[in-house]
């Protein structure tokens, strides 16, 4: 479309004044950061036609490097500030492996109106004293009204101002939370814990805050510990919000790796998918859900959904690897995690899944060499060196998987180490009875591992014939056939 003269749009409930950096609906003012802004207009000014992410890139971050996924993050901030999925609406189009397109009709809106000053009323002909009177009457008046205008007036830049700053933190929170990193989830938190404490009622503060506990859960620290954090702020978050569909998506997690609350969780994801349908980051999550669940063909058809609305998302790719890894199909696990390093070769999670993937398929030489190359990325995290101790195992080298439990022991004395990993070790020894003690004692931990992958990982196949496995099964709710 062509380019307003004077920088306004509307679409839908919106009116977009460019030259005045202003985004409204329904005449509210609503906040952006500098480079979202930027980027809803260059979606609009573009509507109906693909823009592609290098023109992009160059155009929001001409002077910097940045990666793709600020791209990817500012886009998903859009949709969720327009409120994309409500009523169906849809604003930005994904264009997988191109770009983006501003899909909702877009009006020039040239024309303007003046505000109007109402007129001082007529004072009837009297006596001088009269008229000085009624003068000093409107002129206090005028000067009562001017004054309260201009308290009003900066209330409202006050709270124009703070709603910025809270967006603002919020998106960083968001940034740091996916580093993954321990001290950098930390940071996402306290930027998440400043945005609510600048704006108490903010629902999406405490998400924030209920995600970045949830991640350091297993990883980085005790569940005990991360998880009590996490449920606090997902209550606090659906309290202040009970339609906010990832609100209900914390919850629905909680439920499922800590609580052992199948059905809870169930529920949660049901009222997610009801408030929110077309999300497809709350499919992904619900595909993991299928996984704890054994459901492999129904997480697989929820993971394929978000990998068709974005083939470029290397964490839609490794979560439909995942769905075929825990479904036992290797060879369609490893096409996905070698697609998902192809887009991010950064990530660790893409390689130690391939790792996982090539022990199965016996390639155990290019399983070690995943494994130490997301080892490297991810700083020698206890999980990943784990999952190093099982393929040297399952290889037939006991003497270097016991140096990997002998290093991991070593590591258990100055940071947290899941009794989960350390009992695939012992699995791959072949030792039952101690691969068996280090599950109960992840039981004891509340691990998440437990909930999410022991019906269906293959690293405890041998141990699926032993009572006690099927106990610990029942005692963490997966006993069930679907859920």
């Amino acid at each position: 479309m062509e380019k307003s003269v004077n920088g306004l749009y509307e679409f839908g409930r919106f009116r977009l004044d460019r030259a005045e950096r202003l985004l409204l609906r329904d005449g509210e003012r609503i906040p952006l950061t500098p480079k979202a802004f930027d980027l809803l207009v260059a979606l609009v000014e573009g509507a109906g036609h693909l823009l592609e992410r290098e023109a992009l890139l160059k155009q929001i971050w001409p002077d910097s490097f940045v990666e793709e996924n600020n791209l990817a993050d500012n886009i998903s901030r859009l949709r969720k500030t327009l409120g994309e999925g409500d009523n169906g609406e849809k604003f930005i189009e994904t264009v997988p492996k191109r770009g983006y397109r501003f899909v909702a009709e877009v009006r020039r809106a040239d024309g303007g109106s003046l505000a109007t000053i109402p007129s001082l009323p007529v004072v009837a002909p009297g006596s001088g004293e009269r008229r000085r009177r009624s003068l000093r009457f409107w002129l206090l008046s005028g000067a009562l009204a001017l004054t309260s205008l201009l308290a009003v007036a900066a209330w409202l830049n006050f709270r124009v101002n703070q709603k910025a700053e809270v967006e603002q933190l919020e998106f960083k929170g968001n940034f740091y939370l996916g580093k993954w990193n321990q001290g950098e989830v930390r940071r996402g938190i306290e930027y998440y814990t400043r945005a609510a404490s600048l704006n108490p009622n903010s629902s999406t503060a405490y998400e924030g805050m209920a995600t970045g506990w949830n991640f350091l859960s297993d990883v980085h620290l005790p569940p005990r510990e991360a998880m009590p954090k996490a449920k606090a702020a997902a209550i606090k978050a659906l309290h202040l919000n009970e339609k906010s569909a990832h609100a209900h998506v914390a919850m629905a997690l909680i439920k499922a790796q800590y609580d052992w609350d199948w059905d809870g969780a169930r529920s949660e994801f049901n009222r997610a998918l009801e408030l929110d349908p077309g999300a497809n980051s709350i499919h992904q999550v619900y595909g993991y859900y299928l996984i704890a669940a054994g459901r492999h063909a129904d997480a697989q058809a929820e993971m394929r959904r978000v990998v068709d609305a974005d083939a470029n998302d290397d964490y839609g790719l490794w979560g439909l690897g995942m769905a075929f890894y825990f479904g036992g199909q290797y060879e369609q696990a490893v096409e996905q995690f070698r697609r998902a390093i192809a887009l991010e070769s950064g990530s660790h999670w893409s390689h130690m899944l391939l790792g996982w993937a090539y022990e199965r398929q016996g390639k155990f030489a290019d399983a070690i060499t995943e494994l130490e190359q997301a080892s490297r990325l991810f700083d020698g995290n206890p999980q990943i060196r784990a999952a190093i101790g099982h393929a040297y195992a399952a290889s037939g080298q006991r003497a270097a998987a016991q140096n990997v439990l002998l290093e991991l022991s070593e590591t258990a004395k100055r940071r947290y180490v899941s009794a989960y990993d350390i009992a695939t070790i012992h699995a791959g020894l072949g030792e039952t009875d101690l691969a068996l003690k280090w599950l109960e004692q992840a039981s004891v931990e509340r691990s998440g591992w437990l909930a999410w992958w022991l019906k269906s990982d293959p690293k405890f196949d041998a141990l699926r014939v032993d009572p006690r496995f099927h106990d610990l099964l029942k005692r963490v709710g997966l006993e069930r056939q679907g859920l």
